[in-house]
């Protein structure tokens, strides 16, 4: 038998497999046009998202907790968002929490963005006694963006809703308006069963 060793062959055969593997890395190493022109493009993607992201996040969330009385107020209001500014005149645009319920679920709503914030089944609990939710502590948000004339990107769950809430037949209703005028409206409606 022959013993296992080393042989010269080998050892060239690895030097210059690796020798042509690092020619190759040095030939196709980017130039200096070439670097340059990709971070041009990295910094014009950077200002083109940054652009981007300034139109998409309008400055809302400076949106007074108290209904808007001073028309100047509600004219810059009116500059970033439109004709749903209305929206921030009623009584309703603060982040309260609209509830109802039925035997079975309790709900809560949100006036800011009209969506289900918590949902609670009444009459179980889980392993622990601790009451079921189905919804809680912001595990649902519900969005609709709205795209300009003038490019801007609004937001529902930005925006404060007026709920209303009736009854039609044995049914509880609620109304989640988002109005534009007392007649306009973007509504989302919640009708829970006796």
């Amino acid at each position: 038998m022959e013993e296992k060793k080393l042989d010269i062959n080998s050892i060239i055969g690895f030097l210059l497999i690796v020798a042509i593997l690092l020619y190759m890395l040095w030939q196709n190493q980017p130039t200096p046009e070439e670097l340059a022109l990709q971070e041009k493009a990295k910094q014009e993607q950077l200002a083109t998202e940054a652009a981007n992201k300034s139109a998409a996040e309008l400055t809302i969330n400076k949106v007074p907790n108290q209904p808007l009385n001073d028309s100047l107020q509600l004219a810059s209001f009116k500059n970033k968002i439109g004709d749903f500014a209305y929206a921030l005149t009623l009584a309703s645009a603060t982040p309260n929490v609209t509830s109802f319920e039925n035997e079975v679920l309790a709900l809560k709503i949100d006036n800011k963005g009209g969506f289900i914030s918590e949902v609670k089944l009444k009459n179980y609990v889980n392993h622990d006694s601790v009451p079921v939710y189905l919804i809680k502590d912001g595990s649902s948000v519900f969005n609709l963006n709205f795209a300009t004339s003038d490019n801007r990107i609004l937001n529902s769950s930005e925006l404060y809703f007026q709920p209303s809430l009736s009854t039609s037949g044995d049914n509880q209703v609620l109304s989640m308006r988002l109005k534009v005028s007392e007649s306009q409206f973007l509504e989302y409606r919640y009708e829970l069963k006796a």
